[in-house]
């Protein structure tokens, strides 16, 4: 028996021996497997903070959107309001806004989701009062009271038709109450936990990295299991990702000149580019505004905002604060023309203007109203790259929510205070009225204000940008409230 198997252990080994190849040359190098690319979208723009409640930017408000859920959400197109982490919110009563939570709901730590948890955000973000972020939309909030676990209730100061609006914007964002400051914004150094679609696992200077959350239990569940998203330095990076194909979507980001180039591809191509890129079809959601600070030393003159908002004129194609396909809006500034700049003096003023550089094409449309300023208003401009709290600050921050009254934020934020009253009670009086044609001439009132005070001055409007590379699709509701990037629809 012994001799059997040393037999057939030597014929064994014979027949593997025949069977093994000449042994590698050492001098030849193993190949290398290949590492498949992650999902990609590129942008220039880059989230200045990871914390929901001080979301101030569109940048800002794609990690709040994407890694946070809220009770409500809105389909910008037709600011149509429905339940997102909620399973139905309703008036109980005239200033009485209750919601209900469905069981189970987890944070993406694992830590459990109630009702104590969404009363904690909501009086976080009021507390910390961020300014240009959308809290200010909770401004008929009185209080927040925790019915059980899975029921929250909102009291409010007067009848709010609109209050559920402000419950899909990023300063509603849902944090978990056991590792959020009550009383400090989140560092971006810490973890940002939420319970939206995606979560965020990977910070660095150049990307983010987002990965799916299965537990999410909202209306915009993601599919892909993991999405990167790129930050490029600017539009010729971003125009680059796209000829080389290393990029799957890109985000806002091209100038001028690179979309003339890609659509001339389009045109040759059949609407596709030569690296196999579309255009998403965007409505003109991209309205360009020049905002006078409040804490500007000439901001209560009325003859330099009047000098400036004139100078401006022959230039503007946008005549109204509100983009004109959003319900309320009404055409209450001059655009184009010649018009009379009034006399701000013999001394010759100095004026600085901030911009966002990373936005597309802002920084030339910065040097071109510094040249209209100079030339006809007779004042001296200084362009101050990123610099938020210049005299004049041009921005093209979309609206929280894409209703008249988000649009009107940063008009109805900071009235001069000889108009505070009044505009006071016109946008209490448009949230409480239920009848729509009332609430349509509250809005032109104060819009027809906004055009006589000039704190705010509507300057262009244009289509925003979006590409999808060879293979990529967009289903359900692509965007967040206002035409801010959704993470959740894309498909590949």
């Amino acid at each position: 028996m012994h001799k059997a198997w040393i037999a057939v252990g030597s014929v064994l080994a014979l027949t593997l021996a025949g069977c093994t190849g000449a042994p590698a040359d050492p001098g030849t190098p193993s190949p290398t497997p290949s590492v498949k690319r992650p999902f990609t979208v590129t942008t220039t723009e880059v989230p200045g903070t990871y914390d929901p409640a001080a979301a101030t930017t569109s940048a800002d408000a794609i990690v709040a959107l994407n890694t946070f859920s809220r009770l409500m959400v809105v389909h910008p197109d037709q600011a149509d309001l429905k339940p997102d982490l909620a399973t139905d919110c309703l008036y109980t009563s005239a200033t009485s806004y209750e919601c209900q939570l469905p069981v189970g709901l987890t944070f993406q730590n694992g830590h459990a989701l109630t009702a104590s948890d969404v009363k904690f955000s909501i009086e976080r973000a009021y507390r910390l009062n961020v300014p240009s972020s959308s809290i200010q939309l909770f401004d008929s909030l009185e209080r927040v009271e925790v019915v059980h676990d899975h029921t929250v209730r909102f009291d409010l100061k007067y009848a709010d038709t609109q209050f559920g609006y402000a419950l899909a914007t990023p300063a509603a964002s849902i944090v978990d109450e056991e590792i959020y400051d009550p009383d400090a914004v989140r560092p971006n150094d810490a973890q940002a936990v939420g319970s939206g679609p995606y979560a965020l696992v990977t910070t660095a200077s150049d990307h983010l990295v987002f990965e799916r959350f299965p537990r999410y239990k909202g209306a915009l569940t993601g599919v892909l299991d993991e999405i990167k998203l790129a930050f490029a330095p600017d539009s010729a990076a971003a125009e680059k990702s796209v000829t080389a194909g290393t990029t799957d979507v890109v985000w806002r980001s091209l100038n001028a000149a690179a979309l003339e180039r890609l659509s001339a591809e389009m045109a040759e191509g059949g609407g596709v580019t030569r690296s196999g890129f579309t255009k998403v079809p965007l409505p003109q959601v991209r309205l360009q505004r020049v905002i006078v600070n409040p804490a500007a030393p000439y901001r209560d003159n009325s003859e330099v905002r009047a000098a400036v908002a004139a100078a401006l004129q022959a230039d503007r194609s946008a005549a109204s604060i509100i983009p004109p396909q959003v319900t309320g809006s009404v055409a209450s500034f001059p655009a184009g023309g010649t018009a009379q700049i009034p006399d701000i003096g013999a001394q010759r003023l100095r004026l600085t203007l901030g911009f966002t550089s990373a936005a597309p094409g802002e920084r030339d449309l910065a040097g071109l109203l510094r040249d209209r300023l100079e030339e006809s208003a007779g004042v001296s401009v200084l362009l101050q790259p990123d610099n938020m709290n210049a005299d004049l600050i041009l921005t093209d921050r979309p609206a929280w929510v894409n209703t008249a009254l988000g649009w009107l934020q940063p008009y109805v934020d900071d009235p001069l205070p000889g108009s505070q009253a009044k505009v006071a009670d016109l946008v209490r009086n448009a949230r409480s009225t239920s009848d729509a044609a009332t609430r349509l001439a509250l809005l032109a009132e104060i819009q027809q204000q906004a055009a006589a005070d000039l704190t705010v001055l509507p300057q262009s409007l244009a289509a925003e940008t979006m590409l999808l590379g060879p293979g990529v699709t967009l289903q359900g509701q692509p965007f967040g409230p206002a035409w801010q990037l959704g993470l959740w629809s894309l498909r590949a």
